[in-house]
């Protein structure tokens, strides 16, 4: 059975390899934000943000 990556995965290797697109997410993220009060989502991209810098 093949094993696929989750989303979190994807995007951590996306920003990896592409780290000049982290200013433009983390803007994306905040004005999704504010326009639907999402915590739960914030936060999860939040933590995507900090698992590629090596924070988590």
């Amino acid at each position: 059975m093949r094993k696929f990556r989750t989303l979190d995965e994807f995007e951590e290797e996306y920003f990896r390899k592409h780290p000049e697109e982290i200013d433009d997410y983390l803007t994306e993220i905040f004005q999704k934000y504010s326009e639907n009060n999402d915590s739960g989502a914030l936060l999860a991209s939040l933590r995507v943000f900090l698992s590629v810098q090596g924070i988590i």
